[in-house]
């Protein structure tokens, strides 16, 4: 059995630059009728605020708030989901206070739990870094949806914990990546990923 400990609403309530970097390590838990999948957070990017006085416009709260990026105007510690292609899922850790538009993308996990049901979903029958190495792959591995937009990172069947025994790792920090139609904020160093890890979608 995985031990760990459930994220509080507290720990969600910082600036999302200052969250991405700590989930990190971190367990992505969610759980279905069928199965709990467990994925170990690799990669994350921060989205939102800014940096050195400039508005992040890379983010999807930039423009301002619209149905779809309403989770991302709410206080920490919900969930952001979002289609992108028309296919793929990504999903995304709300931070900050209320109003301040700032979340992290889950880029890439590492699979621990539910890897049976994993494979299933991603049609693959063995165990490998295409299983989850970017946020669609993850989000099709572990079977997350528009149904997980906007829930309770508290007090649903998605949550984040902290596993109860944790490995030491270095972080590596770069510019994100795929947002070069940010003329600001594609320079912004809010990429994080484990170092050597191979579940990284990219180095």
């Amino acid at each position: 059995m995985t031990a760990y400990t459930i994220w509080t609403k507290e720990e969600y309530q910082e600036r999302a630059s200052v969250v991405a970097p700590k989930l990190l390590g971190q367990y992505l838990i969610h759980r279905t009728a069928e199965t709990t999948y467990i994925g170990r957070i690799v990669e994350t990017e921060a989205y939102g605020g800014s940096y050195r006085r400039m508005a992040d416009d890379g983010a999807h709260s930039f423009r301002g708030l619209t149905k779809r990026t309403e989770p991302m105007f709410c206080a920490g510690g919900v969930s952001y989901v979002y289609l992108i292609y028309g296919m793929y899922h990504c999903v995304n850790i709300v931070t900050g206070p209320e109003g301040s538009g700032q979340a992290v993308l889950i880029r890439a996990v590492e699979p621990v739990a539910g890897i049976e049901h994993m494979l299933e979903n991603r049609c693959m029958e063995a165990v490998k870094p295409a299983v989850s190495n970017g946020p669609g792959k993850l989000c099709r591995a572990m079977d997350i949806t528009l149904a997980q937009n906007r829930l309770d990172l508290c007090g649903s069947e998605l949550y984040i914990a902290r596993p109860a025994e944790q490995p030491r790792f270095a972080v590596v920090r770069t510019t994100r990546i795929n947002i070069d139609y940010a003329v600001k904020g594609k320079q912004f160093p809010w990429r994080f990923y484990i170092k050597d890890n191979p579940y990284v979608s990219m180095r």
